[in-house]
């Protein structure tokens, strides 16, 4: 399987999307938001990457985690799926810096 890599920026956009959600929605369902992503990321995204939309002005591919706001960016090799951004998924990407991201 695929180790997953999360970018800095991954971590801080995480972040503010559990802290949001906590604050609006409760701490119960942000964590239950945080299992969701966790697990497609781990059972689904790690073992199917290929699966991603491409999003050929970033050179990445995109996923939308179902029942949750959450989309990820990234790309993999053999070795690993890297996350570059997490977002909502209804957001403008056009917007998105492919070479902004931290590691």
């Amino acid at each position: 399987m695929r180790r997953i890599v999360r970018s800095r920026t991954y971590v801080r956009q995480l972040q503010e999307f559990l802290d949001f959600g906590a604050n609006r929605f409760g701490p119960v369902l942000a964590h239950e938001k945080l299992a969701v992503l966790d697990t497609t990321l781990q059972n689904h995204l790690a073992h199917f990457p290929a699966t991603g939309i491409p999003e050929k002005r970033l050179g990445l591919l995109s996923y939308t985690i179902s029942k949750t706001p959450f989309l990820v960016l990234y790309d993999f090799d053999d070795d690993e799926l890297r996350l570059h951004f997490i977002v909502h998924q209804r957001s403008d990407r056009t917007h998105i810096d492919p070479t902004s991201v931290d590691w």
